[in-house]
């Protein structure tokens, strides 16, 4: 099979077709082609990251202040929003086309008949990319669980679980304690986990201190809260600068546009392996960090003069919806489209209470049609709440809000990393074609 020509489209439908199932845990397999690879320890600091909700945000915000010290690190993230490249960087820079494919390559010359899925296959690409990029750290997001995910195939030396809540609950059950077995078995022998998740499981600390690695949980060694600071909101972030010493610190730091826990998680996290920055470093990395999908802001005028402004986020489960909440968005409106295998209704319920609701299909075998869409929102608790149309995709919700809102509007975008897909895809084909005046906020 000559594969010299193949660009990375050709190599994504390449891996698409080599394994029958989308998702089979365990780690032999990887294990044996990352050995063949040399990649098992792919910079001299590997960080793992896993968790339920917030570990994009999270490795966004330990990469940045990580970089911020003259280190190059390389992130590993899935899934992507717009182009599959999104997921391996290097201070913030994609893969090229050219290293990517490169990378795709040497997997499978070295797999040989080893059946490897998707994402198995784009983890040991990036892990062989790091390899050869003379990284100081690596940052590497856990896709799925944790203890048999591709990426816990690592030698790691620090491991984070952001949160401990229920997805994927087809592969990984609908109990916590399960769930929190799964995730905290990243932990490493002799080192930190740091978990961000409040009064988490017992089975979570029990699992680090089984594997011989040291906990440092969050209401525990540290914590945060966030309040008013006049019109500002400020997080109050108390942590153990040594771990070794039961001796606090307390810091106060701007909200920014990242969860709080994750904020604090992080900061803990880099105290615990003698890489945090000082104070005013850390703060102004918070103002400045911005991660795509996460309360993005856009605001579009139109040509009649009126103004509609746009939040995006990519909350897919009742944490993440949860969050959204708490942060007093109070949107006009909220357009949600999401994956037929996700706690529609969950998510539903937690979301903020909008005026009115728009419904869009989400194309795909796993994307949930609209008529689903509509059937699942009038069976929750919230189906006699006002329903501004039902739109067969995106597309046509975003062209039904900015035909019908008002002027001011504040539009919540969520449901799925598809749905902020397609609403970024969306906004960049006008941008293009110079319809209306979009920009970023």
């Amino acid at each position: 099979m000559d594969t010299s020509t193949w660009n990375v489209n050709r190599w994504l439908q390449h891996l698409e077709a080599i394994h029958p199932a989308d998702i089979d845990m365990g780690l032999e397999r990887v294990q044996q082609v990352a050995a063949r690879l040399d990649c098992l320890k792919p910079a001299p600091l590997v960080i793992l990251v896993g968790g339920t909700n917030g570990k994009g945000t999270t490795s966004a915000l330990l990469t940045r202040l990580l970089a911020r010290q003259g280190m190059r690190v390389g992130t590993y993230n899935s899934p992507h929003i717009l182009k599959y490249n999104e997921r391996v960087s290097v201070n913030g820079s994609d893969i090229a086309d050219a290293d990517l494919c490169h990378s795709f390559e040497l997997v499978e010359q070295a797999r040989g008949d080893i059946p490897l899925t998707y994402f198995e296959f784009g983890t040991l690409a990036a892990l062989a990319w790091f390899r050869s990029q003379s990284l100081d750290a690596c940052v590497l997001e856990i896709g799925l669980g944790g203890r048999l995910d591709a990426v816990n195939v690592v030698e790691a030396d620090l491991s984070v679980v952001t949160s401990i809540g229920l997805d994927h609950e087809a592969w990984l059950g609908n109990d916590v304690n399960v769930i929190a077995y799964e995730k905290c078995s990243i932990a490493r022998e002799g080192r930190y986990l740091v978990c961000g998740q409040p009064d988490a499981p017992a089975r979570g600390r029990e699992t680090v201190e089984q594997l011989h690695g040291f906990w440092l949980g969050r209401g525990e060694q540290f914590d945060v809260v966030e309040q008013a600071n006049g019109d500002e909101r400020v997080l109050k972030i108390r942590f153990l600068p040594y771990p070794d010493e039961d001796t606090r610190m307390e810091w106060q730091l701007p909200a920014g546009y990242i969860p709080g826990a994750n904020i604090a998680t992080a900061i803990q996290a880099l105290a615990a392996i003698g890489h945090l920055l000082p104070e005013p470093e850390v703060a102004e990395v918070i103002r400045q960090l911005r991660v795509p999908g996460r309360l993005q802001g856009w605001q579009c005028q139109l040509e009649d003069g009126r103004t509609i402004r746009f939040t995006l986020d990519v909350a897919h489960n009742e944490q993440a919806a949860s969050y959204l909440a708490t942060r007093a968005l109070q949107p006009d409106g909220i357009l949600l489209g999401m994956l037929s295998d996700k706690p529609v209704e969950d998510v539903i319920m937690a979301l903020p209470q909008p005026k009115q609701w728009l419904l869009a299909g989400l194309d795909g075998y796993r994307g949930l049609p609209v008529a689903g869409l509509q059937q699942r929102f009038a069976e929750s608790d919230r189906g006699k709440e006002p329903v501004a149309a039902a739109t067969v995709d995106v597309n046509s919700a975003l062209q039904h809000i900015l035909q019908t809102a008002k002027d001011g509007e504040h539009w919540l975008v969520v449901g799925s990393f598809v749905t902020v897909e397609y609403a970024l895809k969306f906004i960049q084909a006008q941008q293009q074609a110079k319809e209306n005046s979009w920009k970023s906020i």
